[in-house]
């Protein structure tokens, strides 16, 4: 039996018409893979065409030429494929690059076929959805990769993910790593620090108690019951808590390089008839994931050598279209020199929005607030009236920050790179 799939129908339902007239004419499709299905295609980001050395040049217009296109060392085709890593790090949990959207006829685009192999190299059975510029016209489909690629049709069905749920955390991430004070010079040792932080952290998450603040159940994970049963009809989300021992985990080593974040991360559950324990444990690799992903941004910022044995990580930057209705926040990490409005700016020209149509995460998933009211002087210079609390207390750095005030929702965050040349995008 061949496999199905799902789009996002109140967000695909106008995609053509907000497309027609613009520039755009190739970008990523976002969404969540489902086992033994072609998987649930939420959101499209429009992928930027190669940036000029000279400056902005007129965009390509003709998608044939585009998907051929190279300018000084760097094809389109490579350009794309690094769109789509750099889409894989500041999603939210669970939501993958699916595939890619075309602006031409379906015709047009069967015979690109092999000009799409290259931009989706790196992901399993691609989705292609075609758009036709005259007739706006879309058609889903799926590229065969293989030795001869081609396209056929795809069976895609709309839905509006009425059930869905979102599971968000804010927790403490404090690991101490076996290395000193010295940052590590070469790829290798870069890439084992980077590891270890990914490995302690999941370890640790694993070792804690798990508890459903929002309604105060303490999840068994012995358990099969599904999403249903803990969340009843009404509730779009459910906040986790990953309840503390109060100690360091160690990587084995008396001297070694302390790091520490306030880690917030969400997971979208699209429909409730998952095992709640599989769901929470997407949202604990999550938090591992980002953590990771935060000791990379920090070891790439820093210049040398530590100014003692604490790497200082970056906080994220979390925002959401305004025309997306599902829950998604999108996140990208701010060195403490920069503001939230750097990241919205990138967030916007990854997504393909205009920064000014990103929503801002809500005042208790913003983790500069949550760090500037917990830990003064992480950020900026300190508040003179406000009294740093000791370092060898991280039980109490890391209690529950309580309750949420005002309207829970949730985000997720990752890290990107700065890229000097925008393109017009979507509003």
């Amino acid at each position: 039996m061949a496999k199905k799939g799902t789009f996002n129908s109140p967000f695909f339902g106008n995609f053509a018409t907000r497309l027609h007239g613009t520039p755009v004419r190739f970008g990523i499709l976002l969404g969540q893979r489902v086992e033994a299905s072609l998987g649930d295609v939420v959101l499209a980001a429009v992928t930027p065409q190669v940036p000029k050395e000279d400056g902005e040049a007129p965009p390509i217009k003709d998608v044939a030429t585009l998907l051929k296109s190279q300018q000084g060392d760097s094809s389109f085709a490579n350009w794309a494929a690094q769109h789509i890593d750099s889409l894989s790090k500041l999603v939210p949990g669970g939501i993958v690059p699916l595939g890619c959207f075309v602006v031409a006829s379906e015709a047009t685009v069967k015979d690109l076929a092999p000009q799409l192999v290259p931009p989706m190299r790196n992901l399993i059975d691609p989705l292609v959805l075609s758009i036709d510029p005259s007739s706006r016209k879309t058609s889903w489909l799926q590229l065969n990769t293989g030795p001869k690629p081609a396209l056929r049709q795809a069976q895609m069905k709309p839905e509006a993910y009425k059930e869905h749920l979102l599971l968000w955390t804010t927790t403490e991430v404090d690991v101490m790593l076996p290395f000193d004070g010295s940052l590590p010079h070469d790829g290798a040792d870069t890439a084992e620090l980077v590891e270890q932080t990914s490995r302690f952290v999941d370890e640790d998450l694993r070792k804690r108690c798990c508890c459903v603040l929002s309604s105060s159940q303490v999840v068994d994970f012995a358990s099969e019951a599904h999403v249903s049963a803990i969340a009843a009809k009404g509730p779009e989300d459910l906040r986790i808590g990953f309840l503390r021992s109060g100690t360091v985990r160690s990587g084995g080593s008396e001297i070694g390089c302390r790091v520490r974040a306030t880690i917030a991360a969400s997971v979208l559950i699209l429909r409730r008839n998952v095992e709640f324990r599989h769901a929470v444990e997407q949202l604990r690799k999550e938090v591992a994931k980002t953590a990771t992903e935060r000791v990379q941004v920090a070891l790439d910022d820093c210049p040398g050598e530590l100014g003692g044995k604490r790497l200082d990580l970056p906080w994220r930057s979390f925002h959401m279209p305004q025309d997306l209705e599902l829950p998604l926040w999108f996140g990208d990490y701010c060195m403490k020199d920069e503001e939230r409005a750097e990241g919205r700016e990138r967030l916007g020209f990854f997504l393909g929005a205009q920064p000014d149509m990103l929503e801002q995460a809500p005042d208790h998933l913003d983790e500069q607030k949550i760090l500037t009211a917990k830990h003064p002087g992480t950020y900026g210079p300190e508040p003179a009236d406000v009294k740093p609390k000791h370092a060898s207390n991280p039980t109490e750095d890391m209690q529950d920050p309580g309750p949420p005030k005002g309207p829970i929702a949730a985000c997720v965050g990752i890290a990107v790179l700065i890229v000097a040349v925008a393109i017009p995008l979507l509003r």
